[in-house]
């Protein structure tokens, strides 16, 4: 299910709510000191305004993005990304290297600035690469003070048509609102690729997604990779503010060639190209890609003159189900506080990782139930769910999506449960292990 594209008045409005916030101070509470970034440019200029940068004029979208599927589950999710410290320019230099964009707080010293960024970072943590430092090295030659900066991925960024960064123009780093809606217009290259990671920061624009299929590695073929994107650019560059390009790997994406009319396989050296407008879909067919291609199919698009070559049906969900009454009054509550004085090793324990949106987690919740009720007699067993997506989870338990269970043995060490989560099948686990 892809969302329509949101209509120009409801982008020029959210644009405005921001700037409005803006004007009032509460993200943007100080003006920012002016200097030389170290590459010659004035810190005003490193401030880039909300509407350029590719921006059509607004962030567009739902500020607060979903990794989740339509079902009100989430089927996991992507794994949260960890918050790095910088130590040194080599670990700068490595962080920066990847196909995802950075976002990098600089800090003279530990103390509010630095908690409050770290905060936000947590709670963007499956939006986005978070990094911070008060490494004097990396201060030094990058000159800033007390700052957060978004960075393109290198591997997309073009010294003719993109800023490799942008600084976040507010003094203030609590507000978590204000700095996803930052991050996700400026780090988007001016043709970057289309991902699980980065479908919604496209999606959200509100403006139509050409994409350029092809066999996108940039490990093995980094060379014939930027072939593509550079010729990409050639006609991108002509459409700033109207539409988003992108590239997109046809391993990934294969499934979804076919609403555009293309007959694409992996390790073929095929390339197609299609375009992605709310719920239509369109097709360049029987055309090979070059850059006047490409550039043909673009403007019969904007002038209206292709049929789509396929619509998708919006997704209309079943009637609801009557939800099965939970009872799980024999579940132990963990949080961060207690986690370790009920998991202390004096009992086998049971402990379920959940987030409350996890559609998973709301089908588990019944037989879980029915699993603590089982062990609620006995004294040396707990059953116990913790919610990862309010808290921390505790060191030594690897949590790549939910719901993730453990078994901790007494006076031993957390192992995962991948048997199948039935209350009797998780019971009968416990006990063989406890033979």
């Amino acid at each position: 299910v892809t969302r329509s594209p949101l209509p120009a008045e409801t982008m020029r409005a959210r644009l405005a709510a921001v700037l409005a916030l803006a004007a009032l101070g509460l993200f943007i509470s100080t003006p920012l000191a002016r200097g030389d970034d170290g590459e010659g440019e004035d810190e005003a200029d490193d401030m880039d305004d909300y509407d350029d940068d590719y921006g059509g004029g607004g962030y567009g979208g739902d500020e607060y993005g979903d990794y989740g599927d339509e079902y009100g589950g989430g089927g996991g999710g992507p794994p949260p990304m960890e918050l790095k410290e910088l130590i040194a320019l080599e670990d700068f230099d490595e962080f920066l290297n990847d196909e995802d964009a950075s976002v990098v707080g600089f800090f003279e010293k530990e103390g509010d600035d630095l908690e409050a960024f770290k905060s936000t970072a947590e709670s963007l943590q499956y939006d986005f690469r978070f990094a911070w430092t008060t490494s004097e090295e990396i201060l030094a030659k990058y000159k800033y003070k007390s700052a957060a900066v978004v960075f393109k991925s290198p591997r997309f960024t073009s010294d003719k048509y993109d800023k490799p960064k942008a600084r976040f123009p507010g003094a203030s780093f609590s507000n978590s609102d204000a700095l996803k809606i930052f991050v996700r217009e400026k780090s988007l290259p001016l043709v970057g690729q289309f991902t699980y990671k980065t479908k919604s920061r496209y999606t959200d624009r509100g403006m139509p997604i050409v994409k350029v299929f092809f066999d996108v590695d940039y490990e093995l073929n980094p060379k014939g990779s930027n072939y593509y994107v550079n010729r990409v650019r050639k006609v991108a560059a002509d459409y700033i503010g109207k539409l988003s390009f992108t590239i997109a790997a046809i391993s990934d994406y294969s499934y979804e060639t076919s609403d555009y009319g293309l007959e694409l396989e992996a390790n073929k050296k095929q390339v197609g190209v299609g375009i992605e407008d709310g719920d239509k879909r369109y097709g360049m067919v029987g055309k090979d890609f070059s850059v006047n291609t490409l550039k043909e199919f673009v403007e019969s698009f904007i002038k209206g003159e292709l049929k789509p070559t396929k619509v998708i049906e919006p997704y209309v969900p079943p009637p609801p189900a009557e939800e099965e009454d939970v009872d799980d009054s024999a579940v132990t509550v963990l949080d961060a506080d207690n986690f370790k004085s009920h998991v202390d090793g004096t009992k086998d324990a049971m402990v379920e990782f959940y987030a409350p949106w996890c559609g998973h987690c709301k089908a588990l919740a019944p037989e879980y139930g029915k699993l603590g009720k089982k062990f609620e007699e006995e004294e040396d067993v707990l059953i116990a769910k913790f919610d990862a997506d309010a808290h921390t989870v505790p060191s030594g338990y690897d949590v790549q999506g939910f719901p993730t269970i453990f078994y901790v043995p007494k006076g031993g060490t957390p192992e995962p449960y991948n048997g199948d989560r039935t209350a009797d099948a998780m019971a009968d686990f416990i006990r063989g292990k406890r033979s």
